[in-house]
């Protein structure tokens, strides 16, 4: 049975209004702002941060972790700063706040715990893809793409959330899916919602189209190995993680997406349990 179209016209309809997850966090503002001023500099974005002793705390926390894999302690955010880099240090402040800005809403809503565990391996899923590629350093940020591309799942669910569970319904009722259930009730679909989201936010362009075509990734008309290695991820953290014959079996050698993502087949061979043992270090780092 066909769904009705909803009230809501256009995407931009959706995200105008008073709804407060719509607007980026506050110190995200602040450090792009310095960051794009030419008379600001690290020393800038550093106190920047530190006005904020939380978010310093999970900073640091994560810079030290075994996700970075630094040899020595890291104590200060100028320190950190100077070791990856402002624009890095952008987006693990962006990561890490819009962790914080959505970790309020109750699992009535949706269980939030499943979402962060899903949105989680796709980022470690991604910087695995992403640190056998050969273009690893243009592809930085598939990290923050892979944590952040169903964004859009919670403001449809926060907005909407008796339409979002009736597309929810509909999927497992008539084995559709989802992006075409949300699209014949709201006129679009979480992932795109995701996209203009993040450009509301202006969050980088290969992070939005990520997060756009990440289950339509024939679509997109640029930063296509982002975009495809988003689109594995997200397959591949939806499989069983923890067998590699469910992983094996997600992508076929034959895929053509291999070529998309310019990696072998092979690659999967030591993923899972890879990707097992890092989910295990890096949810207590985001998540506690």
């Amino acid at each position: 049975m066909p769904l009705s179209p909803s009230s809501f016209c256009t995407i931009n309809d959706f995200l105008s209004g008073e709804i407060d997850l719509c607007s980026p966090p506050e110190i995200f503002i602040r450090i792009s702002q310095a960051l794009d001023d030419p008379l600001k500099n690290a020393n800038d974005m550093a106190l920047i941060i530190e006005q904020d002793p939380s978010l310093s705390a999970r900073v640091l926390k994560v810079v030290n972790s075994a996700f970075f894999g630094f040899p020595a302690t890291v104590k200060t955010i100028d320190h950190a700063i100077s070791i990856i880099g402002t624009k890095e240090i952008r987006l693990l402040v962006m990561t890490t706040s819009v962790v914080e800005k959505f970790s309020s809403l109750p699992n009535s809503i949706l269980d939030m715990r499943e979402f962060w565990m899903h949105s989680l391996k796709t980022a470690l899923f991604a910087k695995f893809l992403a640190d056998h590629h050969p273009k690893k350093r243009q592809l930085s940020s598939v990290f923050m793409s892979g944590l952040l591309h169903d964004i859009g799942r919670l403001v449809l669910y926060t907005k909407a959330p008796d339409l979002a569970r009736a597309a929810a319904l509909h999927v497992k009722a008539n084995k559709t899916k989802d992006i075409e259930a949300e699209k014949s009730i709201f006129g679009f679909n979480h992932a795109q919602l995701s996209g203009a989201l993040l450009e509301l936010w202006k969050i980088p362009l290969s992070i939005q189209h990520a997060a756009t075509f990440h289950h339509e990734p024939e679509l997109a008309s640029s930063h296509l190995e982002e975009v495809h290695i988003i689109y594995l991820a997200n397959l591949l953290a939806h499989a069983d993680s923890s067998s590699e014959e469910s992983i094996n079996a997600t992508v076929l050698p034959n895929d053509k997406v291999w070529e998309k993502v310019g990696l072998p087949y092979g690659i999967l061979s030591s993923v899972s349990e890879q990707v097992d043992e890092q989910f295990s270090q890096t949810y207590a780092l985001f998540f506690n």
